[in-house]
């Protein structure tokens, strides 16, 4: 008898160990979906055929599609916030840093253009999403990373003092969302241009960002 009840549990086990790999490629499809035919134009039918999986089962991990969204805004916010803090803690000056954020950010464009397409838009179409929830955290959070990376530039001389950290952070942010919004539209480096073009582009948006910053001379 036993040996019936640890076999008979091994097989639940697995399919536990199978969960997070089902969630994850539903959303991975969500966003394939939602960069294709938009948030509003798209269904849970979409996203189901999308990944290959039962339409139900997309409702076994998600309440719905507003909840499936703000996973996908989670999970692009997560791994950009694991970014600020590996960047932040690596050698270099603060201005080093913020350029290696931004340089990230558009990396993560040319390698994952439809994930950062559903964030640029989507966000916009969807401004509850950053009243509440983890949506709102996330940001609050990337903010107050990039914040104390700009004040302890001042403090170390490397950027201009007498900003105030929380608005140049902002400042910063906002450039680089409105040139991944005119990456998204096709006005700027495209995913597929060569990698010196691309080179100069993230050359050219670390200059303008951080130009503001860097002290006047």
């Amino acid at each position: 008898m036993p040996r019936r009840r640890a076999s008979a549990a091994r097989p639940r086990a697995r399919n536990l160990e199978s969960e997070p790999e089902k969630r994850r490629a539903i959303l991975h499809a969500a966003v394939r979906a939602f960069a294709e035919k938009g948030y509003h134009g798209c269904r849970i039918a979409d996203v189901a055929r999308e990944a290959g999986v039962a339409y139900g089962l997309v409702y076994h991990y998600f309440r719905d599609k507003d909840e499936l969204l703000e996973s996908v805004f989670d999970e692009q916010w997560t791994i950009f916030i694991q970014a600020i803090r590996a960047i932040s803690s690596g050698p270099g000056t603060s201005a080093d840093h913020l350029a290696g954020v931004i340089r990230f950010a558009l990396d993560v464009y040319r390698t994952a253009p439809a994930a950062v397409k559903v964030l640029i838009l989507e966000v916009a179409r969807s401004p509850h999403s950053l009243r509440a929830g983890s949506t709102r955290r996330m940001f609050e959070t990337a903010l107050k990373l990039l914040a104390e990376q700009v004040r302890r530039g001042q403090e170390a001389g490397d950027l201009r003092r007498g900003l105030e950290p929380a608005v140049a952070a902002a400042s910063l942010l906002g450039a680089l969302e409105m040139c991944l919004t005119a990456m998204v539209v096709g006005a700027l480096g495209r995913p597929e241009a060569s990698d010196e073009e691309m080179e100069r582009v993230k050359q050219q948006v670390v200059e303008v960002a951080l130009g503001g910053l860097l002290p006047r001379r």
